[in-house]
């Protein structure tokens, strides 16, 4: 079967997996990208021309320009960024949102791509690469499509589950979804606890309903780790 094909199957049958996972929680707060973030800065990242461009998924396009962002740090790594015919988000801001997630969730990415307009659902992420297909996006998406990366099965897990079935809401919508993308969702609302000094108490009365999946993130990213 033609790659892009296996690519489609893929994705459909991991769409049709996700779908049956509703979590059949209530929904704490309607979205993560009012929360604050103002406390997150991006480190030094110099930026080369030239990068595997395999990493590089422009839907079926080549690449009009490739580069290698190093992010120096807490944490220095390089991701690729790949930048698509039409790109939506000009390199300065991919670069500067991707530098603003904390690296330990960062560190996990191989590459970014910025892609045409409707080339996907606003953001998405598959094997350590992440996509854009909307300018401008809030650093909570880029948080969220990292911490996909770190999830490294975590989500999946019977800790993380457990967690998830002794409480009584998860953080938005987006979040009651699936395993994966409530994993993610409290991957976002945990750096923003951090940042603002509030996860001494997990965000105290207000996110009690979500205690045992805050405290299990805890876990998975001390907040010694992701502290500004």
């Amino acid at each position: 079967m033609h790659t892009n094909s296996l690519f489609s199957v893929f994705i459909i049958f991991t769409l049709v997996n996700l779908s049956i996972q509703n979590l059949g929680k209530p929904a704490l707060l309607s979205g993560l990208g009012n929360l604050d973030f103002s406390f997150l800065r991006a480190p030094t990242r110099p930026a080369s021309h030239g990068g595997d461009r395999n990493l590089c998924n422009c839907h079926g396009g080549s690449p009009q320009d490739v580069l290698t962002v190093a992010y120096h740090g807490s944490i220095n790594h390089n991701i690729v960024l790949c930048m698509c015919q039409n790109a939506v988000t000009g390199a300065s801001n991919m670069i500067d949102t991707m530098g603003k997630v904390p690296a330990p969730i960062r560190r996990y990415n191989k590459a970014m791509v910025s892609s045409s307009a409707g080339a996907c659902g606003g953001a998405g992420s598959s094997g350590d690469v992440s996509y854009y297909c909307s300018s401008n996006m809030h650093v909570s998406v880029f948080i969220h499509e990292s911490a996909h990366s770190m999830d490294r099965g975590k989500s999946a897990s019977g800790e993380w589950r457990d967690a998830v079935a002794r409480d009584s809401c998860v953080p938005d919508a987006y979040a009651n979804s699936n395993y994966a993308d409530n994993f993610a969702q409290v991957t976002v609302l945990w750096v923003h606890l951090v940042g603002t000094g509030r996860d001494k108490d997990f965000g105290g009365t207000q996110f009690a309903c979500m205690r045992n999946q805050l405290h299990q993130m805890a876990k998975y990213l001390p907040a010694a780790s992701i502290q500004p």
